[in-house]
């Protein structure tokens, strides 16, 4: 069956009759009464009897009308969300997140969304990222990016992906002959961060603060490659997520090493102000974030 075949039995059903039938499916009685006896053949059962002048369903056609009911309304459905989805409307997208080197990928980012909807302005404040949700909150920020789970029933959190943090270390520092390290092996580093308070830190909130243990020095370094460059030189070490670090493994100077036996991993949520009904380009650039950062894509 074709959906022409259902829309024709869903007619025929409510009207009564093809001649009625052809109003709505704008085409002539005799190609609608075709169309049923194709159908008829296809199925090898007739779909209605005639009544007193009146076309009434057979049983089979009682199935076949179920299908098409559920059958069209679904695409129905369908056609309208995604023509809510192209249309994506006129508006601005003001973004923040919580981690600098997250701000790598927005320009990739920007210029396949803009692609998509180009009467949509993306505006970045990274002057925001220190406290991302209270400017949600005070209306600065449409969307930010966040590293945990936001308990506020007026932010909206959907998760975008998992990413694990690891130690990086010198290629020669004696943490290469261990599998993992845990809490008590950091109290006689210097632990470089990105930046302070360390209570903002995933290594501090999960690892070395449970555990009490404080490193030997704690030093906030906002510039990767500096960081990194202080590594080699055997200054120190710092926790860096597999992404970020991946690039900058070339040359053997380098090592790392997962942090505690289970590994230390962390989700990454966008969030935004809770409302009944958001901008559909909000939506859409939440469905791209899913795309170009973690590959999961989803249609609205």
């Amino acid at each position: 069956m074709e959906l022409r075949h259902l829309r024709l039995v869903k007619e025929v059903a409510e009207k009564g009759s093809l001649t009625r039938a052809m109003d709505t499916l704008y085409l002539s009685q005799s190609a609608l009464s075709h169309q049923l006896k194709e159908v008829e053949s296809q199925l090898g059962a007739a779909l209605f009897h005639r009544v007193n002048k009146k076309l009434v369903l057979t049983g089979a056609g009682k199935i076949v009308l179920a299908s098409a009911e559920k059958i069209l309304k679904e695409l129905e459905q369908a056609e309208m969300a995604v023509k809510k989805y192209a249309s994506g409307g006129t508006g601005t997208v003001r973004i923040a997140t919580e981690c600098y080197t997250c701000y790598h990928w927005l320009p990739t980012l920007m210029v396949d969304y803009n692609r998509e909807f180009p009467n949509v302005d993306i505006e970045i404040f990274p002057e925001t990222t220190t406290d991302p949700v209270k400017h949600i909150l005070d209306g600065r920020l449409d969307l930010a990016i966040v590293s945990r789970i936001v308990d506020n029933p007026n932010i909206q959190s959907t998760k975008l992906f998992t990413d694990e943090l690891v130690a990086v270390i010198p290629a020669d520092h004696p943490w290469t002959e261990k599998e993992y390290v845990n809490a008590a092996d950091f109290a006689h580093e210097q632990v470089f961060i990105h930046s302070h308070p360390v209570e903002s830190v995933t290594l501090f909130q999960r690892v070395l603060i449970p555990e009490g243990v404080s490193p030997k020095k704690v030093t906030a370094i906002q510039i990767t490659e500096a960081a990194v460059e202080m590594i080699k030189a055997g200054m120190g070490v710092k926790v860096f997520a597999r992404w970020i670090i991946e690039p900058y493994l070339s040359g053997n100077k380098l090592a790392l090493i997962p942090v505690t036996k289970k590994g230390l991993c962390r989700s990454w949520y966008a969030i935004t102000l809770s409302r009944p009904d958001p901008p559909q380009y909000l939506d859409n650039f939440i469905d791209h974030l899913k795309c170009n950062i973690s590959g999961v894509c989803k249609v609205s």
